[in-house]
């Protein structure tokens, strides 16, 4: 769905920037910076000229903090190099998240140096930066989405929070977006498991099979599935526990589409374990469902009633024959 590989290319000058940096810190107090000096930093930073990064470094460490708004300046240039130079700077100042903002900003740079590390920037502030980076999921530019859905997948379990709030957006798309993050980061994204299931409640079964497809990527507890797929369509419902579970039937049925993957397993355990209380949404699917919805409703429904296999359609009853004599 999300491409983002060409990404990690990394630029000639990062590595090399970053072994300077490392063994030309000194325990030293940052002098205030000259309005020249700060200006400077960037384009010293982004050069190609070996000497001139290493000059960068030596400047940046000297400035400290007092280079943040010379950087900033930096990354509204028109040189590309300048603005790798200051993205540099900003990644290794003592406070990046002063600059958070335009950082953001800087994930749709057209430059992918300058996206590439503004996303690993980012990722490094964990929550403070998570919700505000996946706003950036509903951007309307391509190189944006990537660069956000970059960011995320690194700050890993911090971004699970603001992905699991999107899931909540009324736009499919981004809820798929979301979705996908949140099934990459494997076990990782076990906390966002109650609302992965809650937004199976859609009735476009594109997003249903990528919600489903990521919490068999993520594997909970299946437990923990069965009791959130019973809660389904009960928000605000004040019943014994017991009772609950026909506002889920509908849900659940739509997921016998993907027969054989683990949550389309728990969604016929679930709804056997339902029993009468799922009759109606088996019988529903019964005509309008796809062929493995119909022998999956077909076979719970003979558990409820085993005069129905009598009336099932000749194809229907070979079919649910054939899974019966397997079992």
């Amino acid at each position: 769905m999300l491409d983002f590989r060409h990404m990690f290319t990394p630029h000639k000058l990062i590595l090399p920037l970053m072994c300077v940096l490392a063994l030309s810190i000194v325990s030293a107090q940052p002098a205030a910076a000259s309005n020249s000096d700060a200006s400077s930093i960037a384009a010293m930073l982004g050069s190609a000229d070996a000497g001139e990064r290493t000059m960068g470094l030596t400047a940046l460490r000297r400035c400290g903090q007092a280079a943040l708004p010379g950087l900033l300046s930096g990354l509204s240039a028109p040189d590309a190099a300048v603005r790798r130079g200051a993205v540099y700077g900003l990644a290794l100042q003592p406070s990046p998240a002063l600059a958070m903002d335009a950082l953001l900003e800087a994930l749709g740079d057209p430059d992918p140096t300058v996206r590439f590390v503004a996303a690993q920037t980012l990722a490094r502030m964990g929550g403070q930066a998570a919700p505000a980076v996946a706003e950036k999921l509903s951007s309307p530019e391509d190189r944006v989405r990537v660069a956000a859905s970059l960011c995320l997948t690194r700050m890993g379990h911090d971004a699970v929070p603001a992905l699991s709030e999107l899931l909540r957006h009324d736009n499919p798309s981004i809820q798929a977006k979301a979705a996908w993050l949140l099934g990459a980061m494997g076990s990782d994204a076990k906390p966002a498991v109650p609302a992965l299931i809650r937004a199976l409640g859609t009735t476009d079964m594109r997003l249903v099979h990528v919600i489903a497809e990521s919490l068999d990527l993520i594997g909970p507890d299946p437990a923990l599935v069965f009791r959130q797929m019973t809660l389904l369509g009960s928000e605000g419902v004040n019943q014994p526990f017991s009772r609950l579970g026909a506002a889920a039937a509908p849900t659940l049925v739509r997921l016998l589409a993907r027969p054989g993957t683990p949550m389309g397993q728990m969604a016929l355990y679930t709804l056997a374990r339902m029993g009468r209380l799922a009759e109606p949404a088996l019988r529903s699917v019964l005509a309008t469902g796809t062929d493995g919805q119909k022998a999956a409703a077909a076979l719970l429904l003979t558990g409820i009633d085993p005069d129905l296999a009598r009336t099932l359609p000749k194809d229907l009853r070979r079919s649910l024959s054939g899974a019966l004599h397997q079992n």
